[in-house]
């Protein structure tokens, strides 16, 4: 590949890092905030009506949020050894891919019913939205599947 190309995904990679650290602060404020109240909504989380519930969604919330940081994280890291290493596409990247995915749907629903924390209704909703973006990240995992396989085989050929 060129080295021009290679520049390119490490810059990528770079920003992405810096991006997901970015992310990582600003989630951890809303977390603080939603659990003392000091958040930007007008409404403060009543605990005590339906907080088993609550409890369990908030903690649904933050475990995505931060799974999906770590994943891009390793994912990016990988991608960067395996750079250094001659190997554009890592195998190890499929199954963060494919997990991604699905923490993915889970951080969008989370993140689409977020009123629930709020209302003291608990109205599920799922909307389009929460398929779409998971959808296309199981999609580019078994792209990317095939992108790893070709690059082993191609480097077996040789």
């Amino acid at each position: 590949m060129k080295d021009k190309t290679l520049k390119n995904i490490r810059v990528c990679c770079y920003i992405a890092l810096a991006v997901c650290g970015i992310w990582a602060v600003l989630a951890a404020n809303n977390f603080i905030g939603i659990l003392t109240g000091n958040t930007i909504l007008p409404r403060v989380v009543n605990w005590s009506h339906r907080g088993t519930m609550k409890i369990v969604y908030f903690a649904l919330y933050v475990l995505s949020t931060l799974s999906q940081i770590l994943l891009i994280c390793f994912a990016v890291v990988n991608v960067l050894k395996g750079i250094r290493d001659n190997m554009v596409f890592p195998k190890s990247n499929v199954t963060l891919l494919f997990w991604l995915a699905l923490v993915d749907f889970v951080y969008e629903l989370c993140w689409t019913n977020l009123p629930i924390l709020f209302d003291d209704r608990f109205v599920l909703q799922l909307v389009n939205t929460n398929f779409i973006t998971p959808f296309f990240l199981l999609f580019f995992a078994f792209m990317y599947k095939v992108a790893a396989d070709a690059v082993e085989e191609n480097n077996l050929t040789v």
